[in-house]
């Protein structure tokens, strides 16, 4: 029940798209930016899982995953 907060930060020329996602679900997303946070104000065990942090622009395309476990 208490709040988790996940940051993804990255930089490029153009500035990327930053996006979170759960699975292939897009949680957030931020165009030309160089961070993005996600919080999940009350975590329950069925937020646990994986999530991935995507930065993209026309160059390229790079994410970062992490797996969040509930105890």
């Amino acid at each position: 029940g208490t709040p988790v907060e996940l940051g993804c930060e990255a930089e490029g020329r153009p500035p990327p798209l930053l996006s979170w996602f759960r699975g292939v679900t897009v949680l957030r997303e931020e165009p030309v930016s160089t961070s993005l946070r996600l919080v999940v104000p009350h975590v329950e065990p069925d937020d646990a899982g994986t999530y991935s942090c995507v930065a993209e622009n026309r160059h390229g395309r790079h994410n970062r995953s992490l797996q969040l476990h509930v105890a």
